[in-house]
């Protein structure tokens, strides 16, 4: 394939690990992709398969995690059900402000457990999460630890998570 934007060089293919900053949430590394790069321009064309698949695997981590779910988590999850804040807030029976509040940055105001349960569950209900159920009690029950790093491995024609969320 000849590059796109010189027009001169041959892409060089190769499978590396990149970040996934794109989907919203800056933990996120996709392992085994095909990467196409240009030796002249540097021009870099990344290739995902199965976009809907990944993004599904990464809601079902989100649930299942042990930790609080932090404002960027929040909105990756809204926007798995297709929610605008609107409908996030109707669904919830709060505010829009209250949503903003929760997605917020810089000044953000945690869920109380039960939303966050619920947000999961709702999020959850479209596919049979392995034993989730078995577990509610522990999900949302710790604080996180910070920033922790989520490695997704596509591999024979589905995504899936290559280790935990939280190493603690």
């Amino acid at each position: 394939m000849i590059c796109p934007d010189c027009r001169t060089h041959q892409m060089q293919e190769s499978r590396e690990t990149v970040r996934y900053d794109e989907c919203g949430l800056s933990n996120v590394a996709l392992q085994g992709v095909r990467v196409r790069k240009c030796p002249g321009c540097g021009n870099q064309l990344i290739s995902i398969p199965s976009l809907d698949g990944l993004h599904r695997c990464l809601a079902v981590a989100l649930v299942n995690k042990a930790e609080r779910l932090n404002a960027a988590e929040i909105i990756f999850l809204r926007k798995s059900l297709g929610w605008s804040k609107a409908d996030f807030a109707s669904k919830f029976h709060v505010r829009k402000e209250q949503v903003s509040r929760w997605e917020s940055e810089q000044k953000a105001i945690q869920m109380t457990v039960q939303n966050e349960l619920l947000l999961r569950t709702l999020v959850a209900k479209g596919q049979k999460i392995e034993h989730y159920e078995d577990h509610l009690e522990e999900f949302a029950s710790k604080e996180s630890c910070g920033q922790s790093f989520l490695s997704m491995l596509f591999d024979h024609k589905q995504w899936s998570v290559n280790n935990p969320l939280c190493p603690c």
